[in-house]
């Protein structure tokens, strides 16, 4: 692990990402294909408030030099004025590596960073010496050459922890959170690549803090089980990289012909015992051994047991590869 890049250099670096990653699973190659060679600029107000909270939480020493706050004014003329963009634009110029916030959302920034600081988890590793804060390391994974940036590694107790800001960090609005941006994969992705490296971590925690006041914080961490699960992703992922870079074909979503099954259940994707066993065509008890060896989580939902349809089908997997777990390689 190195502390000798910045974070524009980080995301700049070539290599296998797990945002990439991701996408590779969720959306399609030819999609990851067009963002390499167009890559967008990553500089909408959201990601820069992130980053700003990110480094005032994290390495409050930095912010000066990374962030400042936008004039409202210049010599007396608003930024509606030619006088204030040319002298603005020179600002800039002089000092490229600033990122601009107006003063209201830098004030929020810093608030957001000032209570997540406050989190008694946050407290204890931040004072740690043998803590490492936003260091990278490069790996090897399934033949490709991949990257990892942890906010935050304590090496004596193994805990990563990554800090989100979210509109709702209450235990309903988090896991909405955890499955549409795909943390559960980050969490397996950054295990994985660190035990690659050579270091042994335990647990991965999400610090997350509201971008509304009081800027209420929650730390929260994903079982062990549905971390492995993702384990099988992050490894097609790679995999898929591989592929595509090997033969320079980046697959779409298929010229075949798909059929689409709508039930009421569809929307979040789960499925109760029932509709498990009549949709995969196997006994209600074949689908009760499956959940205990796996350990596949459910829901109630009323009376009835719901399963992910993502989990039910990665253990389908596994049990057909003989029970393999995804264990780290």
């Amino acid at each position: 692990m190195s502390r000798n890049l910045s974070n524009a250099e980080y995301h700049a670096d070539e290599r296998l990402g797990r945002s990439t990653a991701w996408k590779l699973i969720t959306s399609c190659p030819a999609v990851v294909a067009h963002e390499m060679a167009y890559p967008r600029p990553s500089d909408s107000l959201a990601l820069t408030m992130g980053s700003c909270t990110h480094t005032a939480t994290l390495e409050p020493d930095l912010l000066d030099k990374e962030f400042a706050i936008k004039p409202e004014e210049i010599d007396g003329k608003s930024s509606r004025t030619n006088h204030y963009k040319e002298i603005f634009e020179s600002m800039q110029s002089r000092n490229p590596n600033i990122q601009w916030l107006n003063k209201s959302d830098y004030r929020t920034c810093v608030d957001m960073a000032e209570s997540a600081r406050e989190h008694p988890l946050l407290k204890t590793y931040l004072s740690d010496q043998e803590t490492m804060i936003e260091q990278t390391g490069f790996f090897e994974c399934k033949g490709v050459q991949c990257k990892v940036r942890p906010d935050l590694y304590n090496p004596g107790a193994g805990v990563v922890i990554d800090i989100k800001t979210t509109q709702d960090a209450s235990e309903q609005g988090f896991r909405k959170s955890i499955r549409r941006f795909g943390y559960a994969f980050q969490a397996a992705w950054y295990l994985n690549a660190l035990r690659i490296l050579g270091l042994k971590p335990k647990q991965f925690v999400f610090l997350c803090v509201e971008k509304t006041p009081p800027y209420l914080t929650a730390a929260y961490e994903i079982s062990t089980a549905e971390v492995e699960r993702e384990l099988i992703r992050v490894h097609d992922a790679c995999e898929t990289y591989k592929k595509c870079m090997d033969t320079g074909i980046w697959p779409g979503y298929g010229d075949d012909i798909k059929t689409l099954t709508l039930g009421n259940y569809a929307t979040n994707g789960l499925m109760s015992i029932s509709q498990t066993a009549e949709h995969f065509n196997v006994s209600r008890t074949w689908v009760y051994r499956m959940i205990k060896t796996h350990k596949i989580p459910t829901l109630a939902r009323g009376k009835r047991k719901m399963l992910d349809m993502t989990d039910f089908k990665n253990a389908m997997r596994w049990d057909a590869e003989g029970g393999k777990n995804g264990k780290t390689t």
